[in-house]
């Protein structure tokens, strides 16, 4: 079973991720920031690291330049999954020995899975004998649900909601928008 660590320092992104992942049957190991994230791959060397760009204490760049110049987890392969969408953040990840660069709002939760199944069959991993519909535990995940498909639905839910609400949250004026925009009464001003 291939070892997969998960660097995302958004907890609801990283549970998302985490549930499809554990659904198609690999070990996940999970890190909040880029710091937790180098000291996870060193103890556990995994087979595939996906880690966030934009992260507190060590940013995804920085993680994969330390990646790619320590002993014995050099070679892990890397899937750059972020926010950033300028080629020049795009060619400075490869730059750095990124084997595939997904930016989030440009790929869904099966583009993922996909790109995951891709990379760690070029490096001959057998892939779990499951599929999305059949929830496996991960190992090293105590935390993870026994029914991970309906976890992942709940959790694409509530994100939906969110950002519903924050569409719908009305702006908030400052006191100088407000009489900027408040329509002046001529005859208060005359009475005056």
């Amino acid at each position: 079973m291939a070892k997969v660590l998960l660097v995302e320092d958004d907890n609801n992104l990283r549970e998302i991720y985490q549930a499809r992942l554990s659904a198609e049957g690999y070990q996940l190991i999970t890190a909040r920031d880029g710091e937790e994230g180098l000291a996870q791959a060193v103890k556990e060397k995994p087979d595939l690291i996906i880690c966030d760009v934009m992260m507190p204490k060590v940013s995804g760049f920085e993680m994969l330049d330390i990646l790619r110049s320590t002993q014995g987890i050099q070679n892990t392969r890397v899937i750059v999954m972020t926010a950033l969408s300028q080629a020049e953040d795009k060619a400075r990840a490869e730059k750095l020995g990124a084997d595939m660069y997904l930016v989030k709002s440009q790929v869904t939760l099966e583009d993922m899975a996909r790109s995951v199944r891709n990379i760690l069959n070029q490096d001959g991993h057998s892939l779990p004998k499951t599929t999305a519909t059949e929830p496996v535990k991960a190992e090293t995940t105590p935390t993870a649900p026994a029914e991970t498909p309906d976890k992942l639905e709940t959790l694409i839910g509530q994100e939906q909601t969110r950002e519903e609400e924050d569409k719908s949250q009305p702006e908030i004026l400052t006191p100088e928008q407000v009489s900027s925009e408040a329509p002046k009464d001529e005859s208060t001003n005359q009475n005056q």
